[in-house]
């Protein structure tokens, strides 16, 4: 008897699983305020019934009958449904409208499909705000969205991605881009490029950093080591000027006693 009661329970189960493998499910994005198709059966039918649910609410939408079409109040002047295989297609839709679709189909458990539906709003071009603190040599770039919400927020500058530089750095998920110890060379264009499922958009700003070039480590020390030479070349003419001279003294000096005895003796 445990037997048997068991074998039924597992062809039970074994049914039910059949059955859940048998519904076709699918997913789709939609941006806000976009039109989007739902598919029908590819089969005769008689009755053929489409519901939404969320974790809220159940609403029936559309009910096709021996060839007569029933729009439920709340998709009326939403939809547009084709009699031949049901399909329909849902106008203007909002984040309301994210949630489950199931199509039942003569109450056929393997004619039914579920859509789930995620709407996203689609981003707003972005707005960069950009600050050069002179006395701390830092520029800082803000990229933000008013409407939607970006998955990836990307900075270039000529179509090169960054950053490219130890003194270049990302922070707030990508939202604000510092330049340390700011050069007049990092003046330019910038690009923040932003994206998320639906949608992918971008902005440019221009930067000005005012002031002075501030001179490369390495042109620092060819400057010293120029000066270096130089200081030492000089250095060494001036000895060399130097001995010159106390040699030429000394030889002067030492003929001044020769040429005053050549005077007495004559």
């Amino acid at each position: 008897m445990m037997i048997f009661g068991c074998s039924i329970l597992c062809l039970l189960q074994l049914l039910s699983n059949r059955i859940s493998a048998q519904w076709t499910r699918d997913s789709k994005l939609a941006a806000t305020g976009s039109s989007i198709p739902f598919p029908g059966t590819d089969k005769e039918f008689t009755n053929l019934n489409w519901d939404f649910a969320d974790s809220s609410r159940n609403l029936p939408i559309t009910e096709v009958h021996k060839g007569n079409i029933i729009i439920y109040e709340k998709y009326n002047n939403r939809i547009k449904v084709n009699i031949s295989d049901g399909s329909f297609q849902l106008k203007d839709v909002g984040k309301a409208d994210s949630g489950q679709y199931k199509m039942t189909v003569d109450l056929d458990p393997q004619r039914t499909r579920i859509l789930t539906l995620e709407v996203i709003d689609p981003l707003s071009t972005p707005s960069i705000s950009g600050e050069h603190k002179p006395e701390n040599h830092t520029a800082v770039l803000n990229c933000t969205v008013q409407r939607g919400r970006a998955t990836s927020i990307l900075w270039s500058r000529e179509e090169v991605v960054l950053p490219v530089s130890p003194r270049q750095s990302l922070s707030d998920g990508n939202v604000t881009f510092t330049i340390w110890n700011a050069e007049k060379s990092d003046s330019g264009y910038y690009t923040c490029s932003v994206e998320n499922q639906v949608s992918r958009t971008n902005s440019t700003y221009r930067l000005v950093i005012e002031g002075h070039e501030r001179t490369p480590r390495s042109r620092v020390g060819l400057y010293l080591f120029i000066t270096l030479v130089i200081t030492a070349v000089l250095v060494f003419s001036a000895l060399l000027v130097h001995v010159y001279i106390r040699k030429r003294r000394e030889k002067n000096e030492a003929r001044v006693p020769t040429m005053c005895l050549d005077c007495l003796l004559k």
